[in-house]
């Protein structure tokens, strides 16, 4: 299958999608926005899921590479099947926890969609494995989770920090049109700074 457009936003029925959870459309198109991406971004995108934020950041990347790595066996599984979908070149997909399983590789963007409750380990790995300016990006639902990574990365001395709260309402026609409210999703992006100090 082909995405034939320049921007982000490929609908959620595009992907193959079983248990796990998926990036909603809107919500991904913000994160990706957030990213910077280049067409030649070494990317990392930590707790994959389905692979949407994966298939989308490979298409933007074309001349670069997006590893996508996840616990989760299904997620695993659905993230290969939907960058095979979408006839992509550029992924690897890796199983198994974060940090231990993430590679020894040096990224210019890192995503966070999952943590598994190693929030502290994954930063840390974060700060180890960006590259100077580059841009990490997560996705959270809980406020416990949203205060833990901004206040790491406070600790970590990352710069130019963000984090935005999304409410997206989408229209449906029953009797009449009304809008149903997604669940809202805080986006935290942040820069690697060129002096960041030991923690």
């Amino acid at each position: 299958m082909a995405w034939n457009y320049s921007t982000p936003g490929i609908p959620e029925h595009y992907f193959k999608r079983g248990k796990v959870p998926l990036t909603k459309t809107e919500v991904r198109v913000i994160a990706l926005a957030k990213m910077r991406l280049q067409p030649d971004s070494l990317v990392l995108d930590v707790g994959c899921g389905t692979g949407s934020i994966t298939v989308e950041a490979a298409l933007h990347c074309p001349k670069g590479r997006v590893w996508a790595v996840d616990m989760d066996e299904e997620a695993v599984q659905l993230s290969r099947e939907n960058a095979e979908k979408f006839d992509l070149s550029n992924v690897e997909i890796i199983q198994g926890p974060a940090p231990e399983c993430l590679p020894d590789l040096n990224f210019d963007r890192i995503f966070i969609g999952g943590a598994s409750n190693q929030l502290e380990e994954v930063v840390r790995y974060a700060k180890e494995h960006l590259a100077v300016n580059g841009i990490l990006v997560a996705n959270t639902i809980l406020l416990d989770s949203t205060y833990k990574i901004l206040k790491l990365l406070e600790e970590h001395g990352f710069k130019e920090m963000e984090c935005i709260c999304v409410n997206i309402s989408r229209g449906e026609k029953h009797s009449g049109w009304m809008m149903k409210a997604l669940n809202p999703i805080y986006i935290i992006s942040a820069v690697k700074s060129t002096e960041q100090r030991e923690v």
